[in-house]
């Protein structure tokens, strides 16, 4: 075996291994469409385009059942001052429109007194019924808001090559390594190989 013979196997194993790894990434998105090759009763399509059904049913259901549930929901609009902020907006408003309403003839004093009366009444009355009201919102998002169906028919609205494009940006390093694994393994078999060879050859 000659020095230009062991030194081939090595770079062949390289490149075979950096190509290999080059096209097993694309085929993740690449062909879009199915194939079918002639002669072969086989079909090839990229594992995104094929797979883009259910991997949208199987992420909106994550999300909906472990990620951000409803009730997680829920408990953060519970833990809010949603209550009280919008029950001193209405109180405001109420003054601000009793002020504008009232005749002009009737002393300052008296609006002021009239406009702090209807907004005292207007917090005293408004919190048991936002509690109504919320509670009955609660229950209608309860039954009615299920997150899976949005983020399934978001993901299948994603157009492919955007998704590819950014998959490829956000992980162009991470990709760019497993070209370079793939050389080395390569690299390492036609070694080996080589090594192997002048083991054998007497």
């Amino acid at each position: 075996m000659t020095s230009w013979q062991f030194l081939t196997m090595p770079l062949v194993g390289g490149i075979i291994g950096w190509l290999t790894n080059v096209v097993a990434i694309r085929m993740m998105f690449r062909p879009r469409g199915p194939i079918k090759l002639p002669l072969l009763p086989v079909t090839i399509q990229g594992l995104l385009p094929k797979c883009q059904a259910e991997l949208a049913l199987n992420i909106g259901k994550t999300i909906e059942e472990e990620l951000l549930p409803v009730e997680t929901l829920i408990d953060q609009f519970e833990h809010g001052a949603y209550e009280e902020e919008l029950a001193a907006a209405v109180g405001v408003h109420v003054q601000e429109r009793l002020c504008e309403s009232l005749p002009r003839l009737l002393p300052e004093s008296l609006k002021a007194a009239l406009a702090g009366f209807f907004q005292d009444m207007v917090s005293r009355e408004l919190p048991p019924l936002m509690d109504k009201l919320i509670g009955q919102v609660k229950e209608k998002v309860r039954s009615d808001l299920h997150i899976a169906p949005l983020i399934q028919t978001r993901i299948m609205e994603f157009d492919l090559e955007e998704l590819e494009e950014l998959v490829v940006n956000v992980s162009h390093r991470e990709l760019r390594h497993l070209e370079l694994l793939g050389a080395i393994l390569g690299i390492l078999i036609g070694l080996t190989q080589a090594a192997l060879m002048l083991v054998v050859t007497p």
